[in-house]
């Protein structure tokens, strides 16, 4: 750096020193503690001020410039918050202020509507109320440093200075804006039981492998677990009649592999005609039934099998007191296999 560069840097950092200092001394010369001053006035206008000495002690003004003494009074009364009365021509109190009086109007922000039942605490004080029909509030003897704390269910709270709602010719108005929360994503993982899930487009699958277990069902049959969903139910309390929507059971569309099926139930409605073991996916469709259904008039429940090969022989068997069934896979060729299952109710001797 040049040499003329560096001193003119010092000469600069050398001159905002010395004009700070002078500065400070300035505004500690123009300064002067009150009970001085207040000396040079009863000398000057021959009165005298009565006052108790904590309530003036280590308090420093700007002498004022006017002439007149109700307006010297008027500018130490603005500057220091001290009430000053006069008592005679003579005699003059001076009384530091401790307390107030606040009031004010608590406003929607949005509509500037009135908010009824906000609550105000005062801090540092017993105070606290809320707020009238109209959004107003008022307290007395309120400490002149105190906090007011306004809030209300659905709002930001505020925070604002006691001095600041001191009462005038009209109380303040104060505006709240509306809070908002933002929640956290709410994921269903289980609805009723396994193996139900709810798709994108309102319909809902069924996976009969996974079926867990649900009142009043012993095994996982589709008719019956169906009727666990809202909105749907069976009149007769039968599998075979079942009524979505509140319509009627011939208002739905039952589809096996694509296959529209008219017969539903076996022995009285008490089972279905359909395995479930050999069902790999149900869709039941309640609300908004596309037109590629077209006879899904209270909703549809389409019904799909495994279309996957199988490499091994599987099968199975079982029965209850109402009911057996039996199901096989077997493969024959690369590219064939066989799917067999029967179902029938135990004949009552």
């Amino acid at each position: 750096m040049p040499k003329k560069h560096l001193k003119f840097l010092i000469s600069l950092f050398l001159l905002l020193i010395f004009s700070g200092a002078s500065y400070a001394q300035t505004t500690i010369k123009d300064s002067t503690e009150l009970r001085d001053f207040l000396s040079e006035l009863e000398s000057k206008f021959e009165v005298k001020f009565s006052y108790a000495d904590t309530d003036i002690e280590s308090v420093y003004i700007s002498k004022p410039i006017s002439n007149s003494l109700d307006s010297i009074l008027v500018e130490i009364r603005n500057a220091t918050g001290i009430t000053i009365d006069k008592l005679s021509n003579r005699y003059y109190t001076l009384t530091k202020i401790t307390t107030i009086s606040i009031c004010g109007f608590v406003l929607d922000n949005f509509q500037e509507n009135n908010i009824p039942g906000a609550t105000v605490e005062i801090y540092e004080s017993t105070l606290s109320g809320v707020t009238d029909d109209n959004g107003s509030f008022s307290f007395e003897n309120v400490p002149v440093n105190s906090l007011v704390h306004i809030k209300h269910l659905g709002y930001k709270p505020i925070f604002i200075e006691a001095k600041e709602l001191a009462k005038t010719k009209e109380c303040k108005s104060i505006a709240m804006a509306l809070s908002y929360q933002e929640l956290e994503e709410v994921v269903v993982t289980q609805f009723l039981t396994t193996g139900l899930q709810k798709l994108n487009n309102a319909s809902i699958e069924l996976n009969p492998s996974e079926f867990g277990i649900l009142p009043g069902v012993s095994e996982p049959d589709i008719l019956q677990t169906v009727q666990a969903l809202p909105g749907i139910k069976s009149v007769d309390e039968t599998v075979s009649d079942i009524n979505i929507r509140g319509g009627t059971n011939d208002q739905n569309l039952i589809l096996w592999d694509g296959i529209k099926m008219y017969q539903t139930g076996h022995f009285f409605g008490l089972i279905s005609a359909f395995n479930p073991y050999v069902t790999e996916k149900v869709t039941i469709i309640k609300n908004g039934t596309s037109a590629m259904y077209s006879d899904g008039i209270s909703g549809t429940l389409s019904m799909h099998t495994t279309d996957e090969l199988p490499l091994n022989i599987t099968g199975g068997a079982g029965f209850n007191l109402i009911s057996g069934d039996i199901f096989g896979e077997i493969p024959i060729q690369d590219n064939m296999a066989l799917q067999v299952s029967a179902r029938r109710h135990i004949p009552i001797s």
